[in-house]
Protein backbone atom coordinates (compact mmCIF):
# COMPACT_ATOMS: atom_id res chain seq x y z
CA UNK A 1 0.00 0.00 0.00
CA UNK A 2 0.60 3.64 -0.58
CA UNK A 3 0.85 6.73 1.21
CA UNK A 4 -2.80 8.52 0.24
CA UNK A 5 -2.17 11.70 -1.83
CA UNK A 6 -5.58 13.47 -2.78
CA UNK A 7 -6.19 14.57 -6.19
CA UNK A 8 -5.89 18.48 -6.42
CA UNK A 9 -6.59 18.13 -10.61
CA UNK A 10 -9.99 16.61 -11.20
CA UNK A 11 -11.79 16.10 -14.66
CA UNK A 12 -15.95 17.12 -13.45
CA UNK A 13 -17.45 16.15 -16.31
CA UNK A 14 -19.86 15.74 -18.63
CA UNK A 15 -21.14 12.83 -19.16
CA UNK A 16 -20.39 11.62 -23.03
CA UNK A 17 -18.08 14.38 -24.08
CA UNK A 18 -15.12 12.60 -24.31
CA UNK A 19 -13.61 12.53 -20.38
CA UNK A 20 -12.60 9.06 -20.35
CA UNK A 21 -10.29 9.43 -23.44
CA UNK A 22 -9.19 13.00 -21.93
CA UNK A 23 -8.18 11.21 -18.23
CA UNK A 24 -5.93 8.24 -20.29
CA UNK A 25 -4.38 10.81 -22.30
CA UNK A 26 -3.56 13.52 -19.21
CA UNK A 27 -2.40 10.37 -17.27
CA UNK A 28 0.69 9.12 -19.38
CA UNK A 29 2.21 12.95 -18.60
CA UNK A 30 5.15 12.18 -16.14
CA UNK A 31 4.46 15.16 -14.57
CA UNK A 32 0.59 13.61 -13.94
CA UNK A 33 -0.64 10.95 -11.44
CA UNK A 34 -3.82 9.71 -12.41
CA UNK A 35 -5.86 7.76 -10.08
CA UNK A 36 -7.14 5.05 -12.91
CA UNK A 37 -8.92 2.61 -11.32
CA UNK A 38 -11.33 5.77 -9.50
CA UNK A 39 -12.20 6.90 -12.95
CA UNK A 40 -15.95 7.75 -13.00
CA UNK A 41 -16.14 6.46 -8.72
CA UNK A 42 -17.71 9.64 -6.87
CA UNK A 43 -15.63 9.62 -3.50
CA UNK A 44 -17.53 11.69 -1.92
CA UNK A 45 -20.84 9.84 -2.89
CA UNK A 46 -19.22 6.04 -2.51
CA UNK A 47 -17.35 6.47 0.53
CA UNK A 48 -18.52 7.77 3.85
CA UNK A 49 -15.84 9.83 5.40
CA UNK A 50 -12.11 10.95 4.35
CA UNK A 51 -10.92 8.23 6.03
CA UNK A 52 -12.57 5.85 3.85
CA UNK A 53 -11.81 7.85 0.89
CA UNK A 54 -7.59 7.46 2.23
CA UNK A 55 -7.68 4.00 2.68
CA UNK A 56 -9.29 3.41 -1.02
CA UNK A 57 -7.07 5.82 -2.57
CA UNK A 58 -3.94 3.38 -0.83
CA UNK A 59 -5.93 0.40 -3.00
CA UNK A 60 -4.05 2.48 -6.48
CA UNK A 61 -1.91 -0.16 -7.78
CA UNK A 62 0.64 1.68 -9.92
CA UNK A 63 2.54 3.63 -6.81
CA UNK A 64 2.79 7.65 -6.62
CA UNK A 65 6.08 8.96 -7.67
CA UNK A 66 6.04 12.53 -6.10
CA UNK A 67 4.14 14.02 -9.88
CA UNK A 68 3.16 17.90 -9.02
CA UNK A 69 -0.38 16.54 -10.61
CA UNK A 70 -2.97 14.37 -9.11
CA UNK A 71 -5.73 13.85 -11.14
CA UNK A 72 -9.03 12.25 -11.06
CA UNK A 73 -11.99 12.25 -12.92
CA UNK A 74 -15.57 11.51 -12.29
CA UNK A 75 -18.32 12.76 -14.78
CA UNK A 76 -20.92 13.64 -12.58
CA UNK A 77 -18.81 15.89 -9.97
CA UNK A 78 -20.25 19.18 -11.86
CA UNK A 79 -23.78 17.61 -11.56
CA UNK A 80 -24.17 17.58 -7.83
CA UNK A 81 -23.50 20.84 -6.16
CA UNK A 82 -23.16 19.02 -3.09
CA UNK A 83 -19.48 17.28 -4.57
CA UNK A 84 -18.85 20.44 -5.75
CA UNK A 85 -18.61 21.89 -2.17
CA UNK A 86 -16.56 18.47 -0.68
CA UNK A 87 -14.04 18.96 -3.36
CA UNK A 88 -13.39 22.32 -2.38
CA UNK A 89 -13.55 22.04 1.27
CA UNK A 90 -10.95 19.54 0.83
CA UNK A 91 -9.04 21.11 -1.98
CA UNK A 92 -10.09 24.54 -2.13
CA UNK A 93 -7.41 25.26 -4.67
CA UNK A 94 -7.88 22.56 -7.16
CA UNK A 95 -8.29 23.10 -10.93
CA UNK A 96 -11.26 21.32 -12.34
CA UNK A 97 -11.36 20.72 -15.90
CA UNK A 98 -14.81 20.38 -17.64
CA UNK A 99 -15.63 19.34 -21.22
CA UNK A 100 -19.02 20.37 -22.82
CA UNK A 101 -20.81 18.92 -25.67
CA UNK A 102 -23.77 19.89 -27.74
CA UNK A 103 -26.46 19.09 -25.13
CA UNK A 104 -29.06 17.35 -27.77
CA UNK A 105 -26.43 15.19 -29.21
CA UNK A 106 -24.72 14.66 -25.60
CA UNK A 107 -28.35 13.01 -24.77
CA UNK A 108 -29.08 10.74 -27.48
CA UNK A 109 -25.29 9.69 -26.67
CA UNK A 110 -25.72 8.87 -23.30
CA UNK A 111 -29.12 7.06 -24.21
CA UNK A 112 -26.72 4.83 -26.40
CA UNK A 113 -25.05 4.00 -23.98
CA UNK A 114 -27.18 3.47 -21.32
CA UNK A 115 -28.56 1.13 -23.67
CA UNK A 116 -25.72 -0.79 -24.55
CA UNK A 117 -24.79 -1.46 -20.49
CA UNK A 118 -28.45 -3.02 -20.50
CA UNK A 119 -29.62 0.02 -17.76
CA UNK A 120 -31.72 1.48 -20.13
CA UNK A 121 -35.10 -0.53 -21.22
CA UNK A 122 -37.36 2.85 -21.98
CA UNK A 123 -37.92 3.79 -25.83
CA UNK A 124 -35.92 6.94 -26.94
CA UNK A 125 -39.15 8.96 -26.81
CA UNK A 126 -39.72 8.42 -22.96
CA UNK A 127 -36.02 8.47 -21.97
CA UNK A 128 -35.36 11.44 -23.88
CA UNK A 129 -38.47 13.27 -23.25
CA UNK A 130 -38.42 12.46 -19.39
CA UNK A 131 -38.30 15.23 -16.95
CA UNK A 132 -38.59 14.67 -13.23
CA UNK A 133 -40.23 17.31 -11.34
CA UNK A 134 -38.02 17.48 -8.02
CA UNK A 135 -34.60 18.27 -7.25
CA UNK A 136 -33.04 14.97 -7.61
CA UNK A 137 -31.06 13.66 -5.24
CA UNK A 138 -27.64 11.87 -5.76
CA UNK A 139 -28.72 7.60 -6.61
CA UNK A 140 -27.20 5.59 -9.27
CA UNK A 141 -30.67 5.72 -11.14
CA UNK A 142 -30.05 9.62 -11.15
CA UNK A 143 -26.79 10.16 -11.48
CA UNK A 144 -26.77 8.53 -15.09
CA UNK A 145 -30.08 8.24 -17.04
CA UNK A 146 -31.99 11.87 -16.33
CA UNK A 147 -30.72 12.76 -19.65
CA UNK A 148 -32.57 16.20 -19.84
CA UNK A 149 -30.94 17.63 -16.79
CA UNK A 150 -27.35 16.71 -17.22
CA UNK A 151 -27.22 19.19 -20.39
CA UNK A 152 -28.34 22.59 -18.33
CA UNK A 153 -25.04 23.78 -18.38
CA UNK A 154 -25.30 26.97 -16.74
CA UNK A 155 -26.51 26.15 -13.89
CA UNK A 156 -23.96 23.21 -13.14
CA UNK A 157 -21.35 25.98 -13.95
CA UNK A 158 -22.73 28.41 -11.89
CA UNK A 159 -22.72 26.48 -8.82
CA UNK A 160 -19.19 25.68 -9.46
CA UNK A 161 -17.84 28.79 -9.49
CA UNK A 162 -19.99 29.36 -6.14
CA UNK A 163 -16.86 27.25 -4.54
CA UNK A 164 -13.51 27.82 -6.67
CA UNK A 165 -12.60 31.06 -9.14
CA UNK A 166 -12.97 31.34 -12.72
CA UNK A 167 -9.07 30.88 -13.28
CA UNK A 168 -9.32 27.39 -11.49
CA UNK A 169 -11.87 26.53 -13.66
CA UNK A 170 -11.05 25.64 -17.65
CA UNK A 171 -14.11 25.07 -19.71
CA UNK A 172 -13.87 22.86 -23.02
CA UNK A 173 -15.70 21.80 -26.02
CA UNK A 174 -15.86 18.34 -27.17
CA UNK A 175 -15.50 19.37 -30.69
CA UNK A 176 -11.70 20.25 -29.86
CA UNK A 177 -10.57 16.63 -28.71
CA UNK A 178 -10.52 16.33 -32.79
CA UNK A 179 -7.34 18.23 -32.17
CA UNK A 180 -5.88 16.68 -29.82
CA UNK A 181 -2.66 18.12 -29.71
CA UNK A 182 -3.95 21.60 -29.66
CA UNK A 183 -6.17 20.72 -26.89
CA UNK A 184 -3.60 18.64 -24.88
CA UNK A 185 -1.28 22.03 -24.95
CA UNK A 186 -4.23 24.32 -23.82
CA UNK A 187 -5.01 21.64 -20.77
CA UNK A 188 -1.02 21.34 -19.98
CA UNK A 189 -0.72 25.02 -19.80
CA UNK A 190 -3.48 25.79 -17.63
CA UNK A 191 -1.46 22.34 -15.45
CA UNK A 192 1.69 23.76 -15.59
CA UNK A 193 3.45 21.00 -16.83
CA UNK A 194 5.46 19.83 -19.51
CA UNK A 195 3.31 21.21 -22.72
CA UNK A 196 5.14 19.55 -25.16
CA UNK A 197 4.33 15.98 -24.24
CA UNK A 198 3.00 13.64 -26.46
CA UNK A 199 0.74 10.96 -25.40
CA UNK A 200 -0.91 8.13 -27.23
CA UNK A 201 -3.86 9.45 -28.26
CA UNK A 202 -6.51 6.05 -28.87
CA UNK A 203 -9.88 6.90 -27.68
CA UNK A 204 -11.19 5.30 -25.23
CA UNK A 205 -15.23 4.39 -23.68
CA UNK A 206 -16.44 4.70 -27.08
CA UNK A 207 -20.30 4.36 -26.84
CA UNK A 208 -21.03 1.85 -29.60
CA UNK A 209 -23.32 -1.01 -29.53
CA UNK A 210 -22.95 -4.64 -27.95
CA UNK A 211 -22.09 -7.52 -29.86
CA UNK A 212 -23.42 -10.03 -27.32
CA UNK A 213 -26.29 -9.23 -24.93
CA UNK A 214 -25.51 -12.57 -23.06
CA UNK A 215 -21.82 -12.15 -22.62
CA UNK A 216 -22.66 -8.34 -21.36
CA UNK A 217 -25.28 -9.36 -18.78
CA UNK A 218 -22.29 -11.99 -17.42
CA UNK A 219 -20.47 -8.80 -17.07
CA UNK A 220 -22.28 -6.67 -15.96
CA UNK A 221 -25.64 -8.40 -13.80
CA UNK A 222 -25.71 -8.71 -10.21
CA UNK A 223 -27.62 -11.09 -8.33
CA UNK A 224 -26.97 -12.37 -4.39
CA UNK A 225 -24.64 -15.75 -5.99
CA UNK A 226 -22.60 -13.46 -8.15
CA UNK A 227 -22.13 -10.67 -5.19
CA UNK A 228 -21.28 -13.60 -2.85
CA UNK A 229 -18.63 -14.74 -5.19
CA UNK A 230 -16.93 -11.94 -5.55
CA UNK A 231 -16.97 -10.80 -1.92
CA UNK A 232 -15.87 -13.94 -0.73
CA UNK A 233 -13.92 -15.61 -3.09
CA UNK A 234 -12.72 -13.56 -6.49
CA UNK A 235 -11.94 -10.01 -3.64
CA UNK A 236 -9.03 -12.55 -2.07
CA UNK A 237 -7.52 -13.35 -5.67
CA UNK A 238 -7.95 -10.18 -7.96
CA UNK A 239 -8.38 -6.83 -6.11
CA UNK A 240 -10.77 -4.47 -7.17
CA UNK A 241 -8.01 -2.58 -9.29
CA UNK A 242 -7.41 -5.54 -11.10
CA UNK A 243 -10.96 -6.75 -11.65
CA UNK A 244 -12.31 -3.09 -13.19
CA UNK A 245 -9.45 -3.17 -15.90
CA UNK A 246 -10.73 -6.78 -16.62
CA UNK A 247 -14.45 -5.73 -17.36
CA UNK A 248 -13.04 -2.63 -18.99
CA UNK A 249 -11.05 -4.93 -21.25
CA UNK A 250 -14.01 -7.26 -21.70
CA UNK A 251 -16.53 -4.08 -22.60
CA UNK A 252 -13.86 -2.86 -25.49
CA UNK A 253 -14.02 -6.56 -26.72
CA UNK A 254 -17.82 -6.58 -26.95
CA UNK A 255 -18.05 -3.39 -28.77
CA UNK A 256 -18.83 -2.34 -32.21
CA UNK A 257 -18.28 1.24 -32.97
CA UNK A 258 -21.37 2.07 -34.27
CA UNK A 259 -22.14 5.63 -33.90
CA UNK A 260 -24.31 6.27 -30.79
CA UNK A 261 -27.06 8.22 -32.69
CA UNK A 262 -27.86 5.36 -34.70
CA UNK A 263 -28.38 2.76 -31.32
CA UNK A 264 -30.77 5.53 -29.76
CA UNK A 265 -32.53 6.07 -33.34
CA UNK A 266 -33.20 2.41 -33.78
CA UNK A 267 -36.40 2.42 -31.08
CA UNK A 268 -38.11 4.76 -33.32
CA UNK A 269 -37.68 6.29 -37.22
CA UNK A 270 -38.47 9.52 -35.97
CA UNK A 271 -35.87 11.46 -33.87
CA UNK A 272 -36.66 15.13 -35.19
CA UNK A 273 -39.42 16.40 -32.74
CA UNK A 274 -37.20 15.01 -30.12
CA UNK A 275 -34.17 17.05 -31.41
CA UNK A 276 -36.58 20.09 -31.52
CA UNK A 277 -37.93 19.73 -28.27
CA UNK A 278 -34.58 19.51 -26.77
CA UNK A 279 -32.83 22.31 -28.68
CA UNK A 280 -36.08 24.50 -27.87
CA UNK A 281 -35.35 23.72 -23.82
CA UNK A 282 -31.71 24.25 -24.18
CA UNK A 283 -31.03 27.64 -25.98
CA UNK A 284 -31.60 29.95 -23.41
CA UNK A 285 -29.63 27.77 -20.81
CA UNK A 286 -26.83 27.86 -23.58
CA UNK A 287 -26.94 31.79 -24.13
CA UNK A 288 -26.69 32.25 -19.89
CA UNK A 289 -23.78 30.11 -20.41
CA UNK A 290 -21.98 32.22 -23.14
CA UNK A 291 -22.74 35.51 -21.20
CA UNK A 292 -21.35 33.89 -17.85
CA UNK A 293 -18.15 32.75 -20.21
CA UNK A 294 -17.59 34.60 -22.37
CA UNK A 295 -17.98 31.86 -25.04
CA UNK A 296 -19.54 31.20 -28.13
CA UNK A 297 -21.26 27.84 -27.32
CA UNK A 298 -24.89 28.75 -28.72
CA UNK A 299 -23.49 29.97 -32.28
CA UNK A 300 -21.34 26.54 -31.97
CA UNK A 301 -24.56 23.95 -31.53
CA UNK A 302 -27.47 26.24 -32.37
CA UNK A 303 -26.64 29.41 -34.77
CA UNK A 304 -25.93 27.54 -38.02
CA UNK A 305 -29.40 25.54 -37.71
CA UNK A 306 -31.11 28.53 -37.12
CA UNK A 307 -29.94 29.89 -40.58
CA UNK A 308 -30.62 26.72 -42.72
CA UNK A 309 -33.98 26.97 -41.22
CA UNK A 310 -35.32 29.82 -43.79
CA UNK A 311 -33.14 27.98 -46.89
CA UNK A 312 -35.30 24.84 -45.75
CA UNK A 313 -38.65 26.52 -46.21
CA UNK A 314 -37.50 28.18 -49.14
CA UNK A 315 -36.59 24.76 -51.27
CA UNK A 316 -39.93 23.10 -50.13
CA UNK A 317 -42.35 25.39 -51.36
Amino acid sequence: MQTPVFPNTFIIGVQKAGTTTLNDWLSQHPEIYGYDTLKDVHLFARFKNMAEIKERLQQEPVPYKGEPVVLQSAVNYVFYEQMLRDIALQQPEAKLIIILRNPVQRAFSAYGYFKKMLREKRTVHEALMYKPKDALPFSKENNDITYIEHGFYFIQIKNCLKYFKKEQLLVLEYEELKNPQVLLQKIFTFLQVNPSFQPNLEAKNVTGTTKSTALQKGIIGQNKLKKFIIKYLVDFWMPVTRRKKLKAKLFEMNTTKAAPAKTAAKDTSDTTGIKQYLEGLYKEDVKQLDALLQTNFYSNWFAAKESEQPKQAISNA
